[in-house]
Formats: structure tokens, C-alpha cells, sequence
């Protein structure tokens, strides 16, 4: 078993001007720190057991990426249990789960070589998966969709699984389009709707509603810059867009008792940093930044479910950060305690 070190925060209160509520950490934990380049993670519950994936590379564009996973029982003390080789710059694990299988999404650049002495850059993202029954042995890897297009984060929702699948080639296109996708089973994908092709919206999370309807948050990649929220009708086939004037990379969505908070990428007088808000509507309310600063953010976001449901709202949180070391190469991987004060 591998032991984390633990780290107590004592009246960490890290609170933007803004903000109409506040949020504290209760505890943080380093979960992986080796000296490589340890990115992108996400969090689940499943089975018993809390799960964390995230990427171990050389550096952020390195072609050496591979997926791996860790397990827990109680947030703190951490084990690995999986390691799945991509088979180049494979970026964003995310994970999804029905009762019996748990899913590792991701997406990995393929290598494109030029004519001439030309060296190779990357062409086209291909979305992949893997899956385990019992969180220890896992699956081959699975193409996804289509070649160009980034199934960036799946849900499970009432047996379907749901993505919202982006245009991710190189050079740049001009105007990048969001799809919303299903499946029925993780691995076989159909497109639904046409979500935008404005704003060059791509990294983006989603929530439904009791009439059938989704929401979504999405990362954007315009000028402007800030995140923007896409309301559809109960059929998932017209949507709205509202801007939400937030700059949100990397969204990663959570409920308590009907309200919503977002995990992601700020930025605070320039520099970017991990950040919690609350959404509603298309506003947000900035709660927190957590320990973070450099090449960082990514987050996974879970509530407790342990915390009193009479309680204030009580939330997991994983992320990457180069905060801890001057080396531009080194990021390590964190997982805290975040509880609302009202």
C-alpha cells in the first residue's frame, strides 16, 4: 500500500471578494508525488471504495502518457490499482460507472508526420476507453466514435451514458463544434444533437433535470474567454447559450440538495489556479481557491456522502498542481476535504 503524506490545513479560508458564502478545506492529502508530471485527474465512488485516475507523463505534451488509477477507503491513504497504456499523448481521464463496470474515458493524440524533414506533431484526438469489474483488472482499450472527436467527460444517467464530444484536430479548424452522444452500453456511441459551433466551446460537464432537460458548462475557447452554459429542451434537441462572464477551464459539476457547484481552472490577477464556485443559473459565485498555482486545475469533485444531510454542503476534491515545486516539468496530485461554512 502506498502512504500519502497528509497535510492538516488549520483555518484555511481562502475566500475571493466576491463571494457570498464561504468555503473552508478540512484536510488535504498529497495522493501521488514521484517528481514526473502527474496531471488530469478525476474522482468517483464505486463500489465501496473511492477511485482516482489521472495521467503520469515526462511533461505535459510528452508522447509517454499513461492512465493510472488508485484506489481508497477512506480519501487519505491511497493504493494503486491499474495501469493502462495508451499508446501516446493520451490527456483527461474521466471516469464513469453502472453497477458493475467501472469505465476510464480519455482522449489521445495521434502522431501526424509531415513530408520532408518536417518533425511529427500531433493530427486528431481519438476518444478511448477502458473498463474493470472489480477496479483491479482492467479491459484493452477501446476506440471510441469517431477519429476528431474528444468524448472529453461521459455521465451515466437512468442506464444511458451521455457525452459531450468536441472537434479536436490540429491545425486548429476555424469553428469547432460541440455534439451531445449516447450509448447505450459505454462503447458504442450515436450522436443526439448539435449543442453549438460557437465560441470554440470544448471541455464541458452536464446535469439533467427532472423534465428531461440538460444543462451543460463549458470550457471556451474565443477571445473572450469566459465559460459558457447551454440549456436544452426535454428532447436534447434545441439549445440556448447564456455567456456566464466566469473564465471555467476543465468544468467538473456536483450537487447538494439542489444546489450546484463547479470544480475547475481560474484565474486570480493573471495566474492561473484551482477554484470552487457555486452556479445558478448562468452567474457564479467564486468559493474558494484551493493550494494550486502553475500547470494545475483538472478536478474531480464528489460529495461526501458521509456528511450530515442536515449539515452544510461537504465536497471531495482531487487536482494537479505545480505549486510545491520550481521545476516546470514536476506536478503532483492532491485530494482535500472542502466544507461550506453556510
Amino acid at each position: 500500500m502506498t502512504i500519502v503524506r497528509a497535510t492538516t490545513i488549520i483555518a484555511a479560508c481562502i475566500v475571493c471578494t466576491q463571494a457570498s458564502a464561504q468555503a473552508k478545506i478540512d484536510w488535504q492529502v498529497t495522493v501521488h508525488a514521484d517528481g514526473g508530471h502527474n496531471a488530469f485527474t478525476d474522482l468517483i465512488y464505486w463500489k465501496d471504495a473511492y477511485y482516482i485516475c489521472f495521467r503520469k507523463g515526462e511533461h505535459h505534451l510528452s508522447m509517454d502518457g499513461v492512465i493510472r488509477v488508485m484506489r481508497s477507503d477512506d480519501m487519505k491513504t491511497w493504493e494503486p490499482c491499474g495501469q493502462i497504456r495508451t499508446h501516446g499523448d493520451d490527456r483527461d481521464p474521466h471516469f464513469a460507472a453502472t453497477k458493475d463496470r467501472l469505465f476510464v474515458y480519455f482522449g489521445v493524440w495521434d502522431l501526424q508526420f509531415g513530408r520532408g524533414a518536417r518533425l511529427p506533431d500531433r493530427g486528431s484526438v481519438r476518444s478511448h476507453a477502458a473498463y474493470s469489474t472489480d477496479g483491479k483488472t482492467w479491459s484493452d482499450v477501446h476506440g471510441l466514435f469517431e477519429p476528431g472527436w474528444w468524448l472529453w467527460r461521459v455521465r451515466h444517467h437512468k442506464g444511458t451514458f451521455y457525452s459531450l464530444a468536441y472537434t479536436a484536430k490540429r491545425p486548429r479548424p476555424a469553428m469547432r463544434e460541440t455534439l451531445l452522444l449516447r450509448s447505450d452500453d459505454g462503447l458504442e456511441w450515436e450522436r443526439v444533437s448539435l449543442v453549438t459551433n460557437e465560441r470554440m466551446c470544448g471541455e464541458a460537464d452536464l446535469r439533467f433535470n427532472d423534465d428531461g432537460s440538460m444543462w451543460i458548462v463549458s470550457r471556451t475557447g474565443d477571445e473572450a474567454g469566459d465559460a459558457a452554459r447551454f440549456d436544452s429542451d426535454p428532447s436534447l434537441m434545441q439549445w440556448t447559450r447564456r455567456d456566464m462572464g466566469t473564465l471555467i477551464h476543465a468544468p467538473a459539476i456536483a450537487n447538494w440538495k439542489h444546489r450546484f457547484f463547479i470544480a475547475g481552472r481560474g484565474r486570480t490577477d493573471g495566474e492561473y489556479n484551482t477554484q470552487l464556485w457555486e452556479i445558478k443559473d448562468a452567474s457564479v459565485t467564486p468559493l474558494l481557491t484551493v493550494p494550486s498555482g502553475g500547470d494545475t486545475s483538472y478536478p474531480g469533485l464528489l460529495p461526501d456522502k458521509d456528511a450530515d444531510p442536515d449539515g452544510p454542503p461537504a465536497f471531495y476534491l482531487t487536482w494537479y498542481s505545480q505549486h510545491e515545486d520550481n521545476d516546470k516539468y514536476i506536478s503532483n496530485i492532491f485530494a482535500a476535504r472542502i466544507t461550506l461554512e453556510r
